[in-house]
């Protein structure tokens, strides 16, 4: 008997799962916003109702700065998404629709910066573009260039923004100019439009929805995000909405109401961007695939393809290969003072006494102790719980999955620091033990990255046809037996992606666990936060490439374990 058919079975599972589910995500957040109309910290079933107030909203609307934080905040993430949007769309095309050399490299290389942690991309930047001690500048200063980089400006952290977030924006171009009817670019070709028209006039509109729904979600990203702007946004006086959050609680005296207040309106922003968002994925589909589609013939670039392949693999050099020398030269020298070519060359300089220092200190190796440990657990846990979420979403049609489905859709719309701020007001008072260890830390990881997860499983069991299910069935297996030797092994794909995206996003999340470590429980990338914070550059630069490191060998192995599926010579039955 099957889960989707057996209803009383079926009912129990799916109301274990959305109140497990509204513990993990919807309770944080109600009292996050709770405590935005309270006088005193919120604690976990211990509210003074008396106490309501709109104070705190009325502070944070009338604090000196307020409208300039929003504006920073509002205006470098439109002009990241921007700046994303012209390099991902671009990017797609050429690699998907130009017969540029090295297209498949190329797409390879649109999707790197996915795997390099915001964080050590803000370290690396912040090393070769400071204005005054920067790689870059220093080299511009020698052959006399009459400008200065400097990336602490709004335009600085909009840069990094963009080259770090396009890949956001590639992957939904990308498919959509796989999907896209290749016979409506060849009539407009018939009927004698050049290629700069069909482009105009065919292909972007096709791939519009697309390219409007990718950017949304990359906007409310950026506006969430919490590593860049604190590594690049202070130095220049540049203060955003997530870093405002957290000072208004790591300083004293801490405002926990005011700074649950600006939490508040934060996630009233991200959560009507992202209605509006899915608004606009759910329609793209009608317009960019046909029912008689064929093969697309590679747009023929002629004398362009060469410069315009360069320009493509220029941005591997602007987003993977610059940053990783320059950690690289950071944390192979003796001595970071430098200020011309002649010391930045000096051989005598390179040595691996930072990489020493870095795991001969307790505290480092235990912090990475600790970051593989929570990864680990959060991809164990998180891969099974949202492998029963997305099974019973989209392979029964047992009552309540909708709504099962609209909790692990919630977190996009929450930012991480909200997610950490709600866990710590939700768990604090709670006589159970879980503040201060690790459980805390991997239970508000689990619940933000359940709608990653989730849609990668669901995007293998989608393909898995029903018959292949009912034959097993009529051969006397039961549910769980299916389950073991039918289901999971054809959903290994998709299991397999979202075990890399747990670990991966869990490694290198900065901002969810800020309020939620204790001395015992801090991890990896906040301890190169607090590094850097300290000014130990060389050490921190050791430590960005050993998290690189890590997540690159983990992608790495992944991905060899998703094709191994596909080589073994059983190919997955999908829907005929």
């Amino acid at each position: 008997m099957t889960l989707g058919r057996s209803l009383p079975l079926g009912a129990i599972a799916v109301s274990a799962l959305l109140l497990l589910l509204s513990v993990l995500i919807v309770l944080p957040v109600g009292v996050l916003l709770l405590g935005s109309v309270l006088s005193e910290a919120p604690r976990a079933l211990r509210f003074d109702w008396s106490g309501l107030t709109l104070a705190n909203y009325r502070d944070v609307l009338a604090a000196t700065g307020f409208a300039p934080l929003l504006a920073a905040t509002l205006g470098a993430a439109l002009a990241g998404t921007v700046g994303a949007a012209l390099i991902g769309a671009s990017l797609a095309w050429l690699a998907v629709r130009t017969d540029i050399p090295g297209r498949r490299v190329l797409d390879l290389v649109a999707v790197m910066p996915l795997f390099v942690p915001p964080l050590v991309g803000a370290f690396a930047w912040d090393i070769l573009a400071s204005p005054r001690s920067g790689i870059l500048n220093i080299v511009l200063r020698a052959i006399g260039a009459p400008f200065t980089l400097n990336i602490y400006t709004f335009g600085g952290i909009a840069f990094t923004y963009a080259i770090y977030y396009a890949p956001y924006i590639y992957l939904f171009v990308s498919a959509a100019l796989r999907n896209m009817d290749a016979t409506l670019e060849e009539a407009a070709f018939m009927s004698g439009a050049g290629r700069a028209k069909v482009l105009l006039h065919i292909t972007l509109p096709l791939v519009a929805p697309a390219l409007l729904s990718s950017s949304l979600l990359v906007f409310v990203l950026l506006i969430e995000l919490f590593a860049i702007p604190a590594v690049l946004g202070e130095p220049g006086n540049l203060h955003f909405m997530a870093v405002r959050i957290w000072d208004l609680i790591g300083f004293t005296p801490p405002r926990v109401n005011q700074a649950s207040a600006l939490g508040a309106m934060m996630l009233v922003m991200t959560v009507v961007l992202v209605m509006l968002q899915h608004k606009v994925a759910s329609r793209r589909n009608v317009v960019t695939v046909a029912g008689k589609g064929q093969r697309v013939r590679p747009v023929a670039l002629g004398g362009l393809r060469w410069p315009l392949a360069a320009l493509g693999f220029g941005y591997l050099l602007l987003v993977v290969v610059l940053p990783t020398v320059a950690l690289l030269f950071i944390a192979l020298r003796r001595n970071i003072f430098f200020s011309t070519i002649g010391a930045i060359l000096d051989p005598t300089q390179l040595s691996f006494a930072q990489f020493g220092i870095a795991f001969g200190d307790p505290v480092v190796v235990g912090t990475l102790w600790n970051s593989l440990a929570v990864s680990s657990v959060t991809m164990a846990g998180g891969t099974v719980l949202y492998f029963l979420v997305a099974y019973i979403v989209h392979r029964t049609r047992l009552p309540g999955r909708r709504a099962l489905d609209l909790v692990t859709v919630l977190p996009v719309a929450i930012p991480g620091i909200i997610i950490g701020l709600g866990y710590l007001w939700s768990w604090i008072s709670l006589p159970i033990g879980l503040y201060g260890t690790l459980w805390i830390i991997i239970l508000a990881y689990v619940s933000q990255f359940a709608p990653q997860a989730t849609r990668a499983i669901a995007g293998s069991l989608v393909q898995i046809h029903p018959e292949l299910e009912e034959s097993s069935r009529l051969c006397g297996a039961g549910f769980l037996t299916t389950l073991r030797l039918i289901v999971v092994p054809l959903a290994r794909p998709g299991i397999v992606s979202a075990m890399i995206l747990l670990f991966v996003l869990s490694f290198r999340e900065l901002a969810t666990a800020l309020f939620l470590y204790t001395s015992g429980t801090q991890l990896f990338s906040l301890a190169m936060f607090d590094f850097w914070q300290r000014g130990s550059t060389g050490l921190v630069a050791a430590m960005a490439l050993v998290q690189s490191l890590i997540l690159l060998v983990f992608v790495l192995l992944g991905q060899a374990l998703r094709r191994d599926r596909m080589t073994d010579g059983n190919p997955v039955p999908t829907a005929g």
